[in-house]
């Protein structure tokens, strides 16, 4: 249980652990659809994390790109509790646009809609964040 828990039991930085370890098992078993939409619910849960230690309600929205922008734009905020972990967030990967965007939706998609090298670049990429994010702000107390 992390310090971000919320009151409906939402634990997004918990689930954002969990989501990582899911991606690089499937990824590891060749499963790259399931690697790759698992990777983007890490980057979700980590977003919504940043947002949740802004003292802000996490919103519903499974947009990588809206969730970015909302905890980017937290993070300048003078006293900011998240601007060190923001910081580290990429801007332009193919997660967030491009022709294999990340979209809930991926789960309806029939199997070898991804292939490997975009899956291992989601995967990657999900680690990164959680990375930057979650695993420093255990470290820092903070989650």
């Amino acid at each position: 249980m992390s310090k971000l828990m919320q009151s409906n039991g939402d634990d997004h930085p918990e689930a954002a652990g969990k989501h990582l370890a899911d991606a690089l098992a499937l990824e590891a078993a060749s499963r790259f659809d399931g690697a790759a939409y698992l990777a983007g619910y890490v980057v979700e849960c980590a977003l919504k994390a940043l947002i949740l230690a802004e003292h802000k309600p996490a919103p519903g929205d499974h947009r990588l790109t809206a969730l970015g922008v909302d905890a980017l734009q937290l993070a300048a905020l003078p006293n900011a509790r998240t601007a060190k972990y923001a910081r580290q967030l990429p801007s332009n990967h193919p997660m967030y646009s491009g022709r294999t965007k990340w979209h809930p939706a991926m789960r309806y998609r029939p199997p070898g809609k991804i292939n490997a090298g975009d899956a291992k670049a989601f995967v990657s990429e999900a680690a990164s964040v959680y990375k930057a994010t979650i695993a420093q702000m255990k470290l820092d107390g903070v989650a």
